[in-house]
């Protein structure tokens, strides 16, 4: 992804030693699942606080990807769910984004969490981190725990036909609320079983951009709330990935069915 990474999130040099040491470990976990080339191209990954949203600046400078998180603490957990988020937008095509990327950015950002709790009980940055590992995985339960409550009001995701009801209830929404993070979350989880069936599955979020509408036409063309199209998806991918595909959308789109070749 990237032929160079430079990580500036703190004024404090061993905060940010520290910090970085994060992001590194995030970023080849990412590369780990996430191997093939960006649509915008490879280019050096500069990584920076800001006291706003997390965001992926791919269009300022078309020759760098700029990722600026809000974290600048020892907050490794926050660090990796908001970096693994923005990561997810640099591999799906970062020029566009729209309620679905979104959903898939949180899915990349909970899975991140859930591989370096296990990644880290044998290889963290520094030895003496193990004990950190655990937390990463209660980061993520949280999150998905939190975002639960605030939908339905309970701890655990209803019935898989309660949540068909509920999402077909919300679906007309959803391009309106481009960050509204609970929604997003809750739709992550309907749709990771389909893309944990196989490694390769992952791939199909590198095209995203081009399922755009419009898809973007150079390294400048950006636009955060294109309209998604599951039919451009499913004809964009190779078809090795379109099983994938018309298994998200049939859960998530009222559409007939694909025919797939």
């Amino acid at each position: 992804m990237s032929c160079g990474l430079i990580v500036k999130l703190s004024a404090d040099p061993d905060i940010n030693r520290d910090l970085e040491a994060v992001v590194r470990s995030t970023l080849t976990e990412f590369l780990t699942v996430f191997p093939g080339c960006p649509p915008a191209g490879r280019r050096p990954l500069h990584v920076s606080y800001s006291s706003g949203i997390a965001i992926t600046d791919s269009i300022t400078d078309p020759k760098v990807y700029r990722i600026r998180l809000s974290v600048c603490d020892r907050s490794y957990a926050q660090l990796v769910f908001q970096f693994g988020h923005e990561l997810c937008h640099v591999f799906a095509d970062p020029r566009r984004s729209n309620w679905f990327v979104e959903c898939c950015c949180a899915m990349v950002s909970l899975l991140l969490l859930r591989r370096l709790s296990e990644t880290w009980i044998f290889s963290p940055p520094f030895p003496n981190w193990t004990t950190y590992a655990p937390k990463f995985r209660e980061y993520a339960e949280r999150r998905v725990r939190q975002a639960t409550n605030a939908v339905f009001r309970s701890d655990s995701l209803p019935h898989s036909d309660q949540l068909r009801k509920w999402l077909v209830s919300v679906r007309p929404s959803l391009p309106e609320n481009l960050y509204e993070r609970e929604r997003k979350v809750i739709i992550s989880e309907m749709i990771r079983p389909f893309f944990e069936k196989s490694a390769e599955n992952w791939e199909a979020l590198r095209f995203l951009g081009q399922a755009c509408i419009p898809p973007p036409v150079d390294l400048t063309d950006f636009n955060k709330n294109a309209d998604f199209q599951f039919d451009r998806w499913f004809e964009t991918v190779p078809n090795h990935l379109k099983q994938i595909v018309r298994e998200v959308r049939d859960i998530l789109d009222d559409n007939p069915p694909f025919e797939i070749p």
